[in-house]
């Protein structure tokens, strides 16, 4: 996992931009998104829908399928309205409806990548989760990190606007949410299979590819959470 090499006592924090980032972008949708069914899959695998805190995803696309790297617009077949049912969805929602309208979607997704995983650091993670750090300091600590990591100027607007609205504990919500709705737009199926030890790549990739033989989709996304208290399959 990435490491920040400067301690967090030492973090300073720069002055917020001077120019908006298009922040109106940002604001919680009153329209909700045609969004696709549910693509989750469930294989004969131990299954978790939590998030601990050791993960390893492999992605896997099918050769023979269309890439889709530039989402245009959102399929209106499905009379069925994807309803945002907490602010992390909304905000997410926002992002993506401005990364699009930019021609930027996957850049903005790659950016939301690097930064969740930076703030899945011990560290920042110690400073978040800690009683006796104030929410301000918080916000100080994850505006350091989003500004050292050089993103996207929409994923550092919308950090900016959470932090300035005493939002911070839901940024890592917002960017998961982000790529759950990303991951539906591009017809990724997202497999999360729970293991006592870190499973080989090989293991991940036959199972990547199991599930899309059988699901034909466009892609196929394989999530390794191991954790050494879960008991130990039976061969």
């Amino acid at each position: 996992m990435d490491t920040i090499s400067t301690p967090i006592s030492t973090l300073k924090v720069p002055a917020f931009f001077s120019t908006p980032l298009e922040l109106q972008h940002f604001r919680t949708p009153h329209v909700s998104h045609q969004l696709p069914p549910n693509l989750s899959i469930k294989p004969n695998s131990s299954i978790s829908n939590r998030t601990p805190s050791k993960a390893k995803t492999l992605p896997f696309k099918n050769p023979n399928s269309p890439l889709i790297s530039n989402i245009s617009h959102i399929s209106s077949n499905n009379s069925s309205l994807h309803t945002h049912r907490s602010p992390a969805s909304g905000y997410a929602a926002a992002l993506v409806d401005i990364a699009r309208c930019k021609s930027s979607l996957d850049i903005v997704q790659n950016d939301v990548q690097k930064l969740l995983k930076l703030l899945q650091n011990e560290q920042i993670q110690a400073v978040l989760g800690s009683p006796f750090v104030g929410e301000k300091e918080k916000g100080q600590v994850v505006q350091e990190v989003a500004k050292r990591g050089k993103f996207n100027r929409y994923l550092l607007g919308l950090v900016k606007m959470l932090i300035e609205r005493n939002k911070v504990m839901i940024v890592s919500d917002v960017l998961m949410e982000f790529e759950r709705i990303y991951d539906e737009l591009s017809g990724t199926k997202v497999v999360l299979v729970s293991s006592p030890t870190k499973m080989k790549e090989d293991q991940l990739f036959w199972i990547a590819k199991t599930v899309q033989n059988r699901s034909g989709a466009v892609s196929v996304k394989v999530k390794n959470f191991f954790d050494e208290k879960l008991p130990a399959p039976v061969v």
